[in-house]
């Protein structure tokens, strides 16, 4: 998981907020990931650009997450909790979100293998190879759940 790492970048807020976007969102990454590390002074740049060029501070912030967020692709956790609410809720109980988090780390852990074949980006997953994947991922949950006599 994300560990703090004291150093240069707790004073970069671009930092700290995507930080916090990524362990809210359960990206594995790990804090010092160059990724990171370059996206958040790219948007720090930005600001600062956009402000100097005569941008307010709600644009010149717009433009900063903007680029904050470059090649930062979907969280695998998310992926799976959506695919779980959208297809399976008439097969298993998902009445709480704590049922939805069991069955996503249930499935996560499970079936290791289940974005095997993805071209990752630096961080996350491609939002065009999921689409493409998306029957495929699917297909791996029917067949767990039907190996485990839920389907």
């Amino acid at each position: 998981m994300l560990e703090i790492n004291r150093g240069l970048y707790d004073f970069n807020y671009y930092y700290l907020y995507l930080l916090q976007y990524l362990r809210s969102n359960k990206y594995e990454v790990d804090s010092d990931h160059p990724q990171l590390q370059a996206n958040s002074i790219a948007a720090l740049d930005a600001f600062e650009d956009a402000r100097r060029n005569g941008a307010t501070v709600t644009m010149a912030e717009e433009e900063a997450i903007r680029v904050l967020f470059t090649n930062i692709g979907e969280s695998e956790y998310n992926i799976i909790s959506e695919l779980i609410l959208e297809n399976f809720g008439d097969t298993i109980d998902l009445d709480s979100t704590e049922a939805v988090e069991y069955w996503t780390n249930q499935v996560m852990t499970d079936i290791p293998d289940l974005f095997e074949g993805f071209d990752r980006m630096a961080i996350g997953l491609d939002p065009l190879d999921l689409s493409i994947m998306e029957n495929e991922i699917v297909g791996k949950i029917v067949i767990y759940l039907s190996d485990n006599g839920l389907q």
